[in-house]
């Protein structure tokens, strides 16, 4: 096992297919040009931002068939290391294709495998055995047979052997998991507002929600607040926005800040607003590239030094 790591458990998979069409033409044969290929999931692609920030970084999740075959391969290919659960069913493909002129997209997800009781105790037999996880992260959809309560089980053995969590999961599953106390969330603000049953959506609003959960969570960052993301703390709440980039794609995007954030958090920055700064430069870099295509380091780097964070009053 590598020492001092990363862990990020991805439950559900996906091998993202991208490209793109001159027009989406409904009820006719649409061509795909600039056709991608890459390994996809909000775990896995933070662990994909991780290494090129050349953090330590071991991905995992639940994988089968030749699809999951195909995603072990194309991780290797960039260098990120994996030790995945094995399973018996085929895991899942997601489809992007984005217009050409104005580079909108439709997106398609698909549910993915079941997932066996044994393959969740391969999964819990993983983690501790594992003794150089110093943080989790928890990224994405559950696939069928894998619930909540087994991701509150994960979080749980990780609380015990004192390694905090990072949850990324949709809004209704992230309202179940904060009483597990993770370290960070990071919803966008209609997973925020499902986890929060609010209807919160300005800045003062969403930080004063916040707030009300700190107890559980030391870090609350919610993206997509008045084209920005607030990041609330028990000392201050900040807020940034991107620098101005021409967006191409948003695939990643979300994941890249969590991946980036996380990055700040084992290097133990203490500067919040430094947390965020590096997370919405990496979510810029991300929306810089067309299709499923991922920020650089360099280009992290050159967009941390124009990305601005301010205190909220």
């Amino acid at each position: 096992m590598m020492k001092g790591h990363i862990f990020t458990f991805t439950p559900n998979p996906a091998l993202d297919l991208g490209g793109t069409v001159d027009q989406i033409t409904t009820n006719e044969k649409n061509y795909v040009h600039d056709q991608t290929k890459s390994p996809g999931g909000n775990g896995i692609n933070a662990a994909r931002i991780l290494t090129r920030l050349r953090i330590p970084t071991l991905a995992s999740g639940f994988l089968g068939g030749g699809v999951g075959a195909e995603i072990k391969f194309l991780l290797s290919k960039e260098g990120v290391k994996h030790n995945f659960v094995s399973i018996k069913e085929h895991s899942r493909i997601g489809l992007t294709v984005s217009n050409r002129s104005d580079h909108q997209q439709m997106r398609f997800t698909f549910p993915g495998p079941h997932i066996s009781s044994n393959e969740k105790q391969d999964l819990f037999n993983l983690v501790k055995s594992d003794e150089g996880i110093e943080i989790l992260i928890l990224g994405g959809s559950f696939p069928d047979g894998f619930k909540v309560a087994d991701a509150s089980k994960l979080l749980k053995i990780m609380r015990q052997k004192n390694i905090p969590c990072v949850v990324d999961c949709p809004g209704g599953i992230l309202r179940e998991l904060i009483n597990e106390k993770p370290l960070l969330i990071k919803p966008n603000l209609l997973e925020f507002q499902q986890a929060t049953q609010s209807n919160s959506h300005t800045i003062k609003g969403v930080c004063g929600q916040a707030k009300k959960i700190l107890k559980h969570v030391p870090y609350i960052c919610v993206s997509s607040v008045e084209d920005g993301a607030v990041l609330v703390t028990k000392d201050k709440s900040y807020f940034g926005k991107i620098p101005n980039i021409k967006i191409k794609s948003t695939v990643g995007a979300g994941d890249s800040m969590v991946g980036a954030m996380t990055a700040q958090l084992f290097q133990k920055n203490q500067s919040s607003a430094d947390i965020l700064r590096w997370g919405l430069a990496a979510a810029a870099a991300t929306l810089s590239h067309p299709g499923t295509a991922f920020g650089t380091a360099r280009e992290i780097a050159k967009l941390y030094e124009k990305t601005r964070v301010e205190v909220v009053s």
